[in-house]
């Protein structure tokens, strides 16, 4: 398993939705931005090793990050995990297969093992203590990459020490060492411990607008064999006849709740990643020492789980493509054979990392010449993506710190990259285009940056797919009227009219009830839409909660990147002016928000400023 996950296939592009994150990961560490204040995001700093682009100055470092991780994770499975016979073997094997293509799962593990570890630690036994303290330094690790492990991670390492508590063993050694091991990565990932707070802040932060605004969703039929599958665990698992018994069902509670939304609602299209983890569960459940106590058609049902889930991950056409070279089924083998050879063989590894370089090259020049423009003056960024044409441009950098805010979008991150854009480190240029994810309202994606673009930056020049933005020797005064009003769900709301150089910001507050407080914990809010009408005819998107709340452009609509153009001129159209709004019922069969709906409308002005 080790030597299998050490490395992985990197991608012949820099370009696109998810690969220009992966290149702000490797970029990132390379650079020591501070996590926190420079950039926020719900991806660590230690999470470069996740980076599917090859950097040749960090590759030696991601290797040997990831061997350390991985020989902990190794040492844990070897000592918790009883494989005592060698179809045990192969299964855990055709398991680890899938690890390389859904990582969020082996992220999970180190709590996993430590929690059913502890609950069977002998008090005076150094050699378990010591697999402990291993087991707490592989879950800060993997705390540090992810924030979906810390999720599960302090609530396991907290019923781990509950139950030391009820066994009379109150030297909170494990916990303690799991903190000190957190702040020694985070420091040695080139971050200031000082900045530690404000790291958490943001990651827990961004992964709550994750689950808030992700929106994809899968088949009903598989979140329903999903449900069916974590409730035959459940029911073959669940004792609370002991406090060992207790704290174990709970854990598995929290596992299945967190593998739930990692697939569903944060890789809602692709929920491999849940029945991997599913699968991996229902096998651990059978090999650790609590097994003990399962009777045969407990460990049937398991096993028909472990088997149903593993069967669907493999029929899946991801599997096809695994990295480097080989399918589904001879995966394994052939990454193993590439792993040992590159480890092993002087003149087989500098072939490949000159091939490596050669892509990376070819895909480098391939981002810069997608750049729209020439004769940037930097420093650069780009909205709402491609953070990878910034990188390529070879011109200093000014990202916004929360720079996936078009992919979920919370008051904390447009507020912190709204200051950062009126603050002396922001962007001198900035290349902007429209691309609306989801069927969402456009101006809903980091709304405040919008606005702050309109008073900072003017258009500099245009191309039908992209602006440059550059900035003003001084911005743009700013006034306001504002109305205050009450909406009614499935009601219009008449907007008012504006002339072409002024613009309606709307303020939407949506509070849920019980029922959708209930939600967003277990599966994410419910999906909220909104309508808009224009001289053009009505037109339905998806509405983002916490950013309608924070306010955002209603009026003019930015549908396009030359609808955005006439609107940073202050030249808009009568036909982009939204003439009135209605916010329409919520998806699910319970009401999860009240009829009455608190409206905020407030026509903004600009004026040239000194």
């Amino acid at each position: 398993m080790v030597v299998y996950l050490l490395d992985m296939g990197y991608e012949s592009s820099l370009r696109g939705l998810d690969l220009s994150w992966h290149v702000m990961l490797g970029y990132a560490y390379e650079n020591k931005l501070q996590r926190g204040t420079q950039i926020i995001f719900n991806y660590g700093p230690l999470s470069f090793i996740e980076s599917g682009i090859y950097f040749e100055q960090s590759h030696v470092e991601k290797l040997l990050y990831r061997a350390v991780y991985l020989l902990t994770l190794g040492v844990g499975c070897f000592s918790v995990l009883r494989i005592r016979s060698v179809w045990a073997l192969l299964a855990w094997c055709g398991l680890t297969l899938y690890l390389i293509m859904w990582r969020d799962v082996y992220l999970l593990l180190p709590a996993l093992l430590l929690c059913h570890h502890e609950c069977r630690r002998q008090p005076g036994n150094g050699a378990q203590l010591a697999l402990s303290i291993l087991l707490a330094f592989g879950a800060a690790f993997a705390c540090l990459v992810k924030a979906n492990a810390m999720f599960f991670t302090v609530p396991a390492i907290v019923l781990a020490s509950i139950y030391r508590f009820t066994v009379r063993d109150y030297r909170p050694i494990v916990p303690v060492c799991f903190v000190l091991s957190t702040l020694l990565l985070f420091w040695l990932s080139g971050q200031e411990l000082s900045g530690f707070f404000e790291f958490l802040r943001g990651y827990v932060d961004v992964s709550r607008a994750y689950n808030a605004d992700m929106g994809l969703p899968a088949p009903w039929a598989l979140h329903a064999a999903f449900v069916v599958g974590a409730a035959a665990v459940v029911a073959a698992t669940l004792r609370l006849t002991s406090p060992a018994s207790t704290v174990l069902s709970l854990l598995t509670l929290g596992y299945l709740l967190v593998a739930y939304k990692m697939g569903f609602v944060r890789h809602g299209e692709h929920p491999q990643a849940a029945f991997l983890a599913l699968a991996v569960i229902s096998a651990i459940q059978l090999w650790t020492p609590s097994s003990d106590v399962l009777g045969r058609n407990q460990r049937w049902v398991l096993a028909a789980v472990a088997i149903a889930a593993a069967a669907f991950v493999a029929s899946s056409a991801v599997p096809a493509s695994l990295p480097p070279y080989g399918d589904a089924n001879k995966g394994f083998a052939s990454v193993l054979q590439y792993r040992v050879r590159y480890l092993l063989d002087p003149t087989f590894r500098a072939a490949k990392d000159f091939e490596e370089r050669r892509r990376f090259a070819v895909a480098f020049d391939a981002a810069r010449s997608a750049i729209p423009f020439d004769a940037i003056e930097g420093p650069v960024d780009v909205f709402p993506f491609e953070f990878s044409l910034a990188y390529a441009s070879g011109l200093p950098i000014a990202t916004r710190p929360a720079f996936q805010s078009y992919f979920a979008t919370s008051r904390y991150m447009t507020e912190r990259n709204a200051e950062f854009l009126a603050s002396p480190q922001a962007p001198r240029s900035v290349i902007f285009s429209i691309v609306p994810m989801d069927g969402r309202y456009a101006a809903l994606e980091d709304p405040l940056t919008v606005g702050a673009y309109r008073r900072y930056y003017q258009v500099d020049r245009q191309k039908p797919d992209a602006l440059l933005l550059t900035r003003r020797a001084h911005p743009l005064t700013q006034s306001q009227s504002c109305w205050h009003m009450q909406a009614d769900v499935n009601q219009p709301l008449p907007v008012p009219a504006i002339r072409p150089d002024q613009a309606v910001w709307a303020h939407i507050a949506l509070d849920p009830n019980w029922v959708g407080q209930v939600t967003s914990v277990l599966t994410g809010p419910p999906v909220l839409r909104m309508a808009v009408t224009t001289s053009a005819g009505r037109s339905d998107f998806r509405f983002l909660r916490e950013a309608g709340e924070v306010g955002f452009l209603l009026s003019p609509t930015l549908g396009s990147t030359e609808a955005a153009a006439r609107f940073f001129k202050g030249e808009s159209r009568p036909e982009e002016r939204v003439l009135s709004l209605m916010v329409l019922p919520a998806d699910g069969l319970i009401p999860a928000f009240g009829n009455r709906i608190p409206v905020k409308l407030c026509v903004l002005s600009w004026a040239e400023g000194r």
